[in-house]
């Protein structure tokens, strides 16, 4: 069996039809749940069934109206008794930057020395002057949980501009150089939606978070000064090898996406993309003509626009409606008022494009819950708009987000960090408010899942584990985290694969596996229906079958 890479200097030739059998196919298809054998003809199945001779002459009697009736029409796969699923879909993920992530240096769970050294090791490799980009740490993990300081790079950096993303990308540390390039003075302001954290004597400390951190990003190159494109294959080589069939990109810069355009126009690029655009003013252009799906063999559409409503718990800038139990007074930041928000949502809406708005605080998303239901009315549900992330949303505010139609999109796979910190930032009473997944679905009756990769690892599997589990990859806490909150393999299962598709008006093409549908396939090392939970967090995917060309394999396949 040869695999189909996108632009490799030489391509297999093409076979129009291809039989997969020996497998255990979970279709997640009510009517016709289980399978043995899939027949596909030009990338759409067109067999689901038990008996592979029946799949392959459905292929085959296509072959022969096609006049092709040599010994390449058709191509048997043989899956050796492994389970199988629908190709899984990612439905919150940050494709480029997830790219040029695989090339920073990464801090992720190191002590704050340890963060040091290692930019100490990085910075003699860079020539002078250069900026030095990494990502990972969290101080929630460190001794008294206090922020870093600039002085702790300073020394280290030598004359290297250090910027380091905070795990959730929602804060950022940088060094004095950093600072004096980038032309933030001490006598800076917080900008609206953003704090500049300073020290007890009024001196910047060298953390910022939310929007304070453009002050920095907006003197550094693009991308870390790589090519998009390239971030973008790199990130899809590492999304086809979990198993990721479809990709939904949350927040893609206008200029990238007129290169993944002409890429996938090209066929130089394998994955479904799905893009919610920035709102740019540059974005313009390309919003102004509505939505685009299904270009180019379904492999690249335009779903609407992505809007940020406020930060992260972890940097203390999500918007709740009371103060953060460990720091009184404080309430976190939110980047619109209502009117604000409004008026966006309305231009969104008369361009006939989704909106996916960020809420992860209780005020957030009882604002954007509300601008919803003004701009939309009795019209919500059609339009399939989303809730990202709603990690704290009393029972109030998720019945009214449910009566509207509205999408709840979760990451569960950040739960497995978020929940060594959500006590100590909600406390115990609101924490019953939080990540409340079994009441979202049995409300909206769906929920999709993604990874917000960078930010978590795009490892769809140790998210159908942390929805189930609930608890973290090292099985803490042993009585899991509120466990009623959680979901059956089944339903974690769904919103990886029917769910999604749903929301991204792609329910006709992928999600299931049915006749008419695209031939996308997650071939697994395990049946996740039959093994314990706890050992979820291990499954990996053998094979990621796209249009029914197998686009990855696992070396013991």
């Amino acid at each position: 069996m040869e695999l189909w890479v996108p632009g490799t200097v030489k391509e297999p030739e093409e076979r129009a039809g291809r039989v997969f059998r020996g497998g255990r196919f979970r279709t997640m298809d009510p009517a016709n749940p289980e399978a043995q054998a899939l027949g596909v003809w030009e990338g759409r199945l067109v067999y689901v069934g038990e008996d592979p001779a029946a799949a392959e002459e459905s292929v085959r009697s296509r072959a022969r109206a096609a006049g092709e009736t040599g010994p390449r029409a058709v191509e048997t796969v043989d899956l050796g008794g492994r389970a199988a699923v629908p190709g899984l879909i990612d439905s919150h993920s940050h494709l480029i930057v997830e790219g040029v992530r695989l090339s920073q240096l990464d801090v992720s769970g190191k002590s704050l020395p340890e963060a040091a050294e290692l930019v100490r090791a990085k910075a003699a490799s860079l020539p002078p002057g250069s900026w030095l980009h990494g990502r990972g740490w969290d101080h929630n993990l460190w001794p008294g949980r206090g922020w870093p300081s600039r002085k702790d790079l300073d020394e280290a950096a030598g004359d290297a501009a250090v910027v380091l993303d905070r795990v959730d990308k929602h804060s950022v540390w940088v060094n004095s150089k950093a600072l004096e390039l980038a032309g933030v003075r001490p006598d800076a302001a917080d900008p609206p939606g953003g704090e500049i954290i300073r020290e007890a004597d009024g001196s910047l400390r060298g953390v910022l978070v939310g929007r304070a951190m453009r002050l920095v990003y907006d003197s550094m190159p693009l991308h870390d000064g790589l090519d998009p494109l390239e971030a973008y294959l790199a990130a899809e080589r590492e999304m086809l090898s979990l198993g990721l069939t479809t990709v939904i990109d949350c927040g893609t810069r206008a200029g990238d996406f007129r290169v993944l355009d002409k890429a996938y126009q090209a066929g130089a690029a394998t994955v479904r993309f799905h893009s919610f655009l920035q709102p740019e003013p540059w974005a313009e252009e390309i919003l102004s003509g509505g939505p685009r799906r299904g270009l180019y063999g379904g492999k690249f559409s335009l779903d609407g626009v992505k809007l940020f409503s406020d930060g992260s718990l972890g940097s203390q800038s999500a918007w709740l409606a009371e103060d953060y139990a460990d720091r009184p007074g404080h309430r976190g930041t939110h980047y619109y008022s209502d009117g604000e928000l409004e008026a966006v949502l309305a231009k969104i809406r008369d361009r006939g494009l989704q909106a996916a708005i960020h809420v992860i605080g209780d005020a957030a998303a009882a604002q954007a819950v509300r601008a919803m239901s003004k701009v939309l009315g009795a019209g919500s549900a059609a339009r399939r708009w989303r809730l990202e992330h709603l990690q704290v949303a009393p029972p109030a505010l998720a019945r009214e987000a449910a009566a509207l139609g509205l999408i709840p999109s979760i990451q569960s796979v950040g739960l497995m960090t978020d929940l060594h910190m959500a006590l100590s930032r909600l406390g115990l009473r609101r924490l019953r408010d939080a990540y409340t997944w079994r009441r979202l679905l049995e409300l909206s009756g769906l929920l999709i899942n993604g990874s917000d990769a960078p930010i978590e690892t795009p490892d769809p599997f140790q998210g159908i584990y942390a929805a189930c589990a609930r608890r973290d990859l090292d099985w803490r806490p042993e009585e899991g985290f509120r466990p009623e909150e959680g979901l059956t393999v089944i339903e974690a299962l769904s919103s990886y694969t029917a769910w999604p598709a749903w929301a991204a008006f792609a329910e006709h093409d992928v999600g299931v596996l049915a006749e008419g549908r695209y031939a996308d396939i997650t071939v697994l090392d395990r049946d996740l229906r039959s093994v314990p939970v706890r050992e979820l967090r291990g499954a990996r995917a053998l094979m990621t079958v796209i249009g029914g060309r197998p686009a990855w394999a696992a070396d013991d396949f």
